[in-house]
Parts: C-alpha cells; structure tokens; sequence
C-alpha cells in the first residue's frame, strides 16, 4: 500500500511573484492616475517598467503598452492566493481551481474589469481621474488584455496549492 504526504507545490513561488507584480504595477497605475510625473523619481532603474509610463526609449513605450498581458495572469495569481487563503481551506480551492469552469469565470470577470478600465480610461464615463498616457491607444490595450486571457487559461491549469508525493516504502522482509 503506498501512503502519500503533500507538500506545497513548486508553482506557489511563481504564483505568488506573479501577484506581487500585479498589485505593484496596479498600485504604481493608480499613482499615475493621481501624478504623471511620480515615476521621474524611479530614474533609470529597472523598477521604473512597474509604472505605466515611458522615458522615450522601445522598453519604455512597450511597457506602457504591452505590459498588460500581464494584467490577466497577474490578476489570476491574486485571485488563486485569495482562493486559497480565504475560502473554506486548501482542499476546497484545490476542488475549486481544479474545475476549469470556475478558472474560466475568474479571467472573464477579470477580462471584463480590465476592459471597463480601458473604457473609463478613453472616455471618462463615471468621471475617474484616469486617462491615457503618451502613447498609449485604446485599442492596442484591449489587443494585449485579450492575449493576456487566452494565455492564463493554460497557465492556470499550472497553478496548484500542493502536490502529492510517495513516502518512502519500507522494504518488504522475506520471511
């Protein structure tokens, strides 16, 4: 009979990287939203890609651009953490995040989220004190947003809590 012992899983350093990211560059995007120029006092160092903002160079008009196909993944990353420190214990998100249903729901409510920030961001709708930067355009935002969910599905299939390992198995004696 082989006995098995779970042990957190190797994602969990990834995932949780993953959701630093995303709430860093959310917290530095609200910070743009409030001071445009806050990022100035970032310099040259490599922390300045946490802001939606560029310095003129190709790195940095990437970043303000393509930087959210992060959003998704990143996003998914919190909702997998929260998912399993919040809600019931690890063995019931592992039943939850293993149902790809439920994975699938999270990136569309993310997706929906991601686009109403576009839209707000463009048009002022409610009134927020967001807006575009330079260069930045609406569509290619939605572009990499919609890349951004469809490459979490797959990768949320990756996501696990803990794995389960054999324990050693004592040998047999004859006898």
């Amino acid at each position: 009979m082989h006995s098995t012992k779970p042990r957190p899983s190797w994602s969990l350093p990834f995932v949780a990287a993953l959701a630093a990211i995303g709430v860093l560059r959310l917290l530095s995007d609200l910070l743009t939203d409030i001071d445009p120029t806050w990022a100035t006092v970032l310099g040259d160092s490599p922390l300045r890609f946490l802001a939606r903002t560029t310095d003129g160079s190709f790195a940095g008009n990437l970043n303000v651009q393509y930087f959210k196909v992060m959003a998704i993944p990143c996003g998914l990353a919190v909702v997998f953490l929260i998912n399993g420190g919040l809600t019931g214990g690890i063995t019931a998100a592992e039943r939850r995040w293993a149902n790809p249903r439920f994975r699938l729901t999270c990136i569309v409510a993310l997706a929906v989220v991601c686009a109403f920030c576009e839209i707000e961001k463009a048009t002022h709708l409610l009134g927020l004190p967001t807006g575009l930067v330079e260069g930045e355009q609406v569509w290619l935002n939605h572009l990499a947003h919609t890349v951004g969910g469809i490459l979490s599905y797959p990768l949320s299939s990756w996501f696990r809590y803990r794995v389960v390992v054999p324990r050693p198995q004592k040998p047999l004696e004859a006898g």
